[in-house]
């Protein structure tokens, strides 16, 4: 009956990471104490002064907050060197996600997987049926017969680099397939959440690509760790932004938020830091969880690293209660369509955390019966 409820506090949540007073309540152990590789945030926390910043403009939440962010959307947009009339500004990219299928209100979608599970959550609440398509692990992607599952919807969904394998997938591959939705009448939407964790620069995102059947979403949340504030953006045609903000609520970005926002746009030193210790610490552990002959790692591009148990009768269920009860959460990754029971994904960390993360992967291991 306790581990129903607990599955059912699981599922409330979305089937997300990061819930820290839930694992603080299962395990008796304080929420700040626990080291979370279950959330994929940046690992360097917030930009330094950040939190000075907000505590200085605290008075800001006595009054409404700029509508559609106004002042953080012509900052970003001079950042990115994008049109400022192609990007809407929201409480985070999920947020925008399920603003956009109830604005589009699509009849199917399409979705390859494993994927995110807001995309398959936000077509439903916007009344679409929705259909798989299955992606190797790997990232390769077979044009030909995603273009063909394209017959009969409205939106297709893809997200590069990939959660929850994190695999980045080349434009060339994914202008083939946009171009082609194009021609039939259908949306393509891409979630490019991870981009910034790959290394690659704006500039290459495929949201400059000017089709205009392409719709791409992107969350800061995850860049500035700011999971508590939220933020993100998305950009699309000119004139489904120009609707979507005559159309939308003004203030769905709480004034700190963009406070926040303006303040993380100078931080550009910042950012190459972030960039920097990802990369670096995504090598340490690939090159380590290598000696872990009970797993396997697959070589993603962002700030996490998907798994999967080699040996008969892994659970990742066991394995997150493992190290759940010695201070370390894993995002368990059965509840994605197309992996099972023996799949996880941990986020990468600072050194100090991930060589902790591996000598308890080694532990459990070492006293593992199949």
């Amino acid at each position: 009956m306790e581990g129903e409820k607990k599955m059912e506090n699981f599922r409330d949540a979305g089937g997300h990471g990061g819930d820290l007073l839930a694992a603080a309540s299962e395990f008796g152990i304080r929420s700040e104490e626990f080291c979370d590789f279950s959330s994929n945030v940046n690992p360097l926390g917030p930009p330094p002064g950040l939190e000075e910043e907000l505590k200085a403009n605290l008075h800001e939440i006595c009054r409404y907050p700029t509508p559609q962010a106004r002042d953080f959307r012509a900052g970003l947009a001079a950042c990115l060197d994008f049109p400022e009339e192609r990007i809407l500004i929201g409480n985070g990219a999920n947020e925008l996600i399920h603003l956009l299928f109830l604005w589009i209100k699509p009849q199917k979608v399409l979705i390859p997987y494993p994927a995110f599970s807001e995309y398959a959550r936000a077509a439903r609440l916007a009344g679409a049926a929705v259909e798989g398509f299955p992606l190797p692990l790997d990232a390769t992607l077979d044009t030909r017969s995603l273009i063909k599952s394209l017959a009969g919807v409205d939106l297709c969904i893809f997200c590069s680099p990939n959660n929850p394998t994190g695999f980045f997938y080349h434009e060339d591959l994914l202008e083939e397939v946009v171009c082609e939705a194009g021609k039939k009448g259908v949306l393509f939407f891409l979630d490019e959440s991870f981009l910034a964790f790959t290394g690659k620069p704006a500039a290459e995102s495929f949201s400059r690509s000017g089709y205009s059947n392409l719709w791409v979403v992107t969350s800061l949340t995850k860049l500035w760790a700011l999971p508590g504030l939220r933020l993100g953006f998305l950009t699309g045609p000119r004139d489904g932004i120009k609707s979507l903000t005559q159309n939308g609520d003004p203030w769905r970005v709480n004034a700190l938020a963009q406070r926040a926002g303006l303040y993380c746009l100078s931080c550009t030193n910042y950012l190459q830091q972030s960039v920097d210790l990802v990369r670096k610490e995504r090598e340490f552990l690939l090159w380590h969880l290598q000696d872990i002959k009970e797993l396997r790692v697959f070589p993603g591009e962002a700030n996490f690293l998907l798994l999967r148990g080699e040996k008969a009768g892994f659970s990742s269920a066991d394995i997150y209660r493992y190290l759940a009860s010695r201070g370390i959460l894993i995002r368990n990754a059965e509840n994605y369509p197309g992996l099972d029971q023996r799949y996880f994904r941990i986020a990468v960390r600072r050194r100090e955390d991930n060589v902790r993360l591996l000598q308890e992967l080694q532990n459990y291991f070492s006293n593992y019966e199949s």
